[in-house]
């Protein structure tokens, strides 16, 4: 599927955690000398292991997340629950939100790319540590940037912010961050909270 059949490779089996898995490495450079095009590499192979797993009778990955998140419904909700209170209460800054988080006992950990720049958010809760879109998906880092900086005026965002103030320094935001951000604002998917609620999500 990958069209490596003509590239070195080799393979190593991982035991390291709950589930067996398999690293593969192979070689840009062909046999024959031809550079191998990477682009979407990332989705393709996903795409090729989801197709193997599926052909050996495998267990595929998204099958396992999605079995895990269903074990978690009772936490995750609990989670979204906080996380409407919170941001009823209009935090002004992402500070204040993590902060107002924190009093719940949810830690709101940001997640930096090697860029050093802000690329989402992971919650902490009970010892559960998600992804704050597997929690919901309005729970979105995106979605979060965009509800706070709307917070500091009341009105709706016009472009998505490319830099904000997080735990008391200035930090860059991803590319995709910015991008999911500005596709929302097209979409009008984030609204201005008025009296009550958090006034996100479509």
């Amino acid at each position: 599927q990958m069209k490596l059949q003509n590239h070195q490779a080799i393979g190593f089996v991982h035991r390291d955690k709950a589930h067996t898995h398999i690293h593969i490495y192979a070689n840009r450079i062909s046999l024959t000398g031809e550079v191998y095009k990477d682009s979407f590499i990332g989705k393709r192979s996903q795409l090729a292991a989801d197709q193997v797993a599926k052909d050996l009778g495998l267990q595929r990955v998204q099958e396992v997340q999605n079995q895990r998140l269903m074990e978690l419904k009772g936490i995750r909700q609990e989670i979204k629950n906080i996380n409407d209170k919170v941001l009823g209460t209009r935090p002004k800054s992402l500070d204040e939100y993590i902060h107002k988080m924190k009093e719940h006992r949810v830690n709101v950990i940001p997640t930096i790319n090697k860029s050093n720049q802000l690329q989402g958010f992971r919650m902490e809760y009970k010892g559960i540590n998600l992804k704050a879109s597997e929690v919901d998906r309005n729970m979105s880092g995106n979605r979060l940037i965009a509800q706070v900086s709307q917070n500091r005026n009341f009105t709706l965002l016009k472009e998505a912010p490319q830099s904000l103030q997080l735990l008391n320094k200035t930090v860059q935001l991803s590319s995709n961050l910015t991008t999911k951000i500005a596709k929302d604002i097209v979409k009008g998917a984030i609204k201005v909270v008025r009296d009550t609620g958090i006034g996100m999500g479509y």
